[in-house]
């Protein structure tokens, strides 16, 4: 493998059948998980380089695939920042199966189209997606 090499979900990084790449939780990775995987930050800058087969969605967050997110990846995006541990606290490696939430917690319209109300609009069609994080947390706003 060199620096030419697309890492896709189908590699052997990711050794899950097709079918179970329908979950987002697979398409969307923060930095964390991505390491826990076995991905090495120089690998995942080389797979989001201008026509790389990954995206930088936000900060620590990756796309894992070339094509604009979809609205529940934007959502599982957004957990994931907000919800990373500080730094501070980042003692051990993250569990690959962890989902990496921590206290974050979703809000606003992107809550209520989650619930199903009729009256919000559906995940893709919001433009911003709040997120709820302990007072303790100091992260910036930042967009997709």
């Amino acid at each position: 493998m060199n620096q030419n090499t697309p890492l896709s979900p189908l590699s052997p990084l990711f050794p899950r059948p097709p079918q179970h790449l329908q979950d987002v939780t697979h398409r969307v990775l923060s930095a964390a998980q991505l390491r826990a995987r076995g991905v090495s930050a120089a690998q995942t800058s080389a797979q989001c380089l201008p026509g790389g087969s990954w995206q930088h969605l936000l900060p620590g967050v990756y796309l894992l695939h070339p094509e604009p997110p979809s609205g529940q990846e934007r959502l599982h995006g957004a957990l994931l920042y907000a919800g990373r541990p500080p730094v501070s606290s980042r003692r051990t490696p993250p569990e690959p199966s962890d989902a990496g939430f921590g206290e974050a917690m979703v809000t606003g319209l992107a809550a209520l189209a989650l619930y199903g109300f009729a009256a919000a609009p559906d995940l893709a069609a919001l433009h911003r997606i709040d997120v709820l994080v302990p007072r303790t947390r100091r992260l910036r706003s930042t967009r997709f």
